[in-house]
């Protein structure tokens, strides 16, 4: 068993490797940073879920467009309309007239480098997939629309996941909550090659995607 180096060792090799990493220059960040430099760094981090979901989104929207081959117009003020929108605004993050399109995006990543996601985790992906089918205020009437819930990929533990997030619950509730999240599994697949051509608006399409 590797002895434990102490509190202040291994938060200064962390912060040391990682901004190393993005600098390209190897130095002892940890003494360099000052109180204000620390809070700054504080502030720009607290927003990082801000950063995923937003490149997460534009990636979406790109495979959307590749796959329906919209044209660019359609595309340009797509990406332009969702850059626009401000973090954690109410409604769907993507919503297409024509063709009929919506969908929801969710960073979230299965917990402490397992291969499942944490209840409250699992409880907001179904949750957001029965948004798709039912609609919210911004978009009450979804039935026309294919549905899309794109979630980030980290690879077979995203997979894995999702496989076991997605088994038919063998146990019944009286909480029509727990109960709706039960239900929402069987709209739900899970989405691979599927050419766009053969997919239905009943089902909500649950795609995983990486963003460089």
């Amino acid at each position: 068993m590797t002895n434990y180096e102490g509190r202040q060792q291994d938060l200064k090799t962390k912060l040391n490797r990682h901004l190393s990493k993005l600098t390209g220059q190897e130095r002892d960040y940890y003494h360099a940073l000052s109180q204000a430099d620390l809070a700054e760094l504080k502030t720009v981090l607290s927003d990082i879920n801000n950063v995923f979901t937003l490149k997460l989104t534009l990636t979406a929207a790109e495979w959307i467009c590749e796959n329906f081959k919209l044209d660019y117009k359609v595309k340009s003020n797509l990406l332009k309309k969702i850059d626009a929108v401000k973090p954690n605004t109410n409604g769907f993050d993507i919503i297409i007239d024509e063709p009929k399109i919506v969908a929801e995006v969710k960073c979230i990543f299965p917990s402490n480098n397992s291969n499942k996601y944490l209840e409250a985790q699992r409880n907001g992906i179904l949750d957001d997939a029965i948004k798709l089918i039912s609609g919210k205020k911004q978009l009450s009437d979804t039935l026309n629309y294919y549905k899309f819930l794109f979630l980030i990929s980290v690879g077979q533990r995203t997979d894995l996941a999702l496989t076991t997030l997605l088994k038919p619950s063998i146990r019944t509730s009286d909480n029509e909550i727990i109960r709706n999240r039960h239900m929402i599994k069987v709209n739900i697949e899970l989405l691979h090659s599927k050419n766009v051509s053969d997919l239905s608006i009943d089902k909500v399409y649950l795609k995983t995607l990486e963003f460089e």
